[in-house]
C-alpha cells in the first residue's frame, strides 16, 4: 500500500506541475484553479483569488463567469472582463426575475396573473440562456 501511495503522489505533482503552465482548469481541495486563479463556491456565489499576489479579486454569481474571468486573467484579456461581469449580472437577474415569476405562476388563482406570469418567465429564462452563452464563448472560443 504504500508504494502506491506514493506513486499516486508522484503522478499528482507531475499533473499539478503540467497544468500550472496551461490554462487548463483542474479541481484541487475545495477549489477548481486555472494557473494562478482560484475559485472557490461561497454562499453568495463563487470568489476568484489570485494565488500570486493572495488577494481577493471578484465575486460573481455563476461558475461559468468565475471561469470565464479566470480565463480572460490568465490569458491577460483584461478587457473582457467587465463585460463578463457584466453578463453575469444579467444572468443574475434575470434568474432571479425567473424565481419570482414561477413562484406567482404556483401561488396565483388569477389566470390573467398566472398567465402573465408564464411569459415572464419565460423572457426571462431565454435571457438568461442568452447570457450563459455569451459568457460560454470566453470560455471556448476566445
Amino acid at each position: 500500500m504504500i508504494y502506491n501511495d506514493t506513486l499516486a503522489k508522484e503522478l499528482d505533482s507531475l499533473i499539478t506541475a503540467g497544468l500550472d503552465q496551461l490554462p487548463i482548469p483542474y479541481e484541487k481541495g475545495n477549489s477548481i484553479r486555472l494557473k494562478h486563479i482560484a475559485i472557490r463556491k461561497h454562499k453568495n456565489g463563487y470568489k476568484l483569488f489570485n494565488t500570486k499576489t493572495n488577494t481577493h479579486m471578484v465575486t460573481v454569481f455563476c461558475k461559468t463567469a468565475a471561469l470565464a474571468i479566470a480565463k480572460l486573467t490568465v490569458e491577460s484579456n483584461l478587457k473582457y472582463i467587465d463585460h463578463a461581469i457584466r453578463l453575469d449580472n444579467k444572468v443574475n437577474k434575470y434568474y432571479m426575475d425567473a424565481l419570482f415569476a414561477k413562484r406567482t405562476l404556483e401561488i396565483s388563482k388569477d389566470p390573467v396573473r398566472q398567465e402573465s406570469s408564464e411569459i415572464k418567465f419565460d423572457i426571462a429564462m431565454d435571457a438568461a440562456w442568452s447570457s450563459l452563452a455569451e459568457l460560454e464563448t470566453f470560455i471556448f472560443d476566445k
